[in-house]
């Protein structure tokens, strides 16, 4: 059944003001540049402990907000593709949120990976970077 206009913008208003909620804690909106910036658009937990300097408790905290939000979503690689002692679990920015991004020219992942690509990272970082990233 097609939705009417006004049911759309309803639901398109309770979204927006749901990532504006969660945006709204500048550690959040650091998580979620981070995630646009990386390579891969998909960070390990060990890649946003380094970007962010939060511990992974904290982390998992905001991401939970973030996830609630539809800003951000988990992907891993599935069981049977999984490498010993490399990363399992990726977050991503949902296409929702990367639409919502691009129509207010908010998070424009070209200026963030330029940073990124300034940061010196530790051969430990530069591993996690290099692991196998799961489809999206």
């Amino acid at each position: 059944m097609a939705q009417s206009p006004s049911t759309t913008n309803i639901r398109d208003e309770q979204q927006f003001f749901a990532v504006a909620e969660a945006l709204a804690e500048e550690s959040r909106r650091d998580i979620v540049a981070d995630i646009v910036a990386h390579p891969a658009g998909l960070p390990s937990m060990k890649e946003l402990e380094f970007t962010t300097g939060l511990h992974r408790t904290t982390i998992h905290g905001h991401l939970e907000a973030l996830l609630d939000a539809g800003i951000v979503e988990v992907v891993e690689i599935p069981a049977g593709e999984r490498t010993k002692g490399q990363p399992r679990k990726f977050y991503g920015i949902t296409e929702t949120a990367q639409e919502l991004f691009e129509r207010n020219n908010v998070f424009l992942e070209d200026h963030w990976q330029e940073l990124y690509d300034r940061v010196e990272k530790p051969d430990e970082i530069k591993q996690a970077e290099a692991a196998p990233r799961p489809d999206q």
